[in-house]
């Protein structure tokens, strides 16, 4: 069963945010510290901890954290 809260509190951490301000629709460059070097360590480390993968081709266009939290297997 994925939980969106812990979802949110892992991804808030990766990317050195207080959790409080991290939603599902928490956009890449919609923070400061979400830039493009930040945008590939939060893939990864989002795949490793969920064991899920994202295809390269799609890296670019998955662009909310809501969208990698619909990736999480059930």
């Amino acid at each position: 069963m994925k939980d969106g809260r812990e979802f949110l509190d892992f991804a808030a951490s990766v990317l050195g945010i207080p959790p409080e301000s991290a939603t599902m629709d928490t956009a890449y460059g919609s923070i400061p510290e979400w830039d493009s070097v930040m945008h590939l360590r939060l893939v990864m480390e989002l795949e490793n901890r969920y064991g899920f993968e994202t295809p390269l081709a799609e890296i670019a266009t998955t662009r909310t954290l809501g969208e990698f939290f619909a990736r999480i297997p059930l």
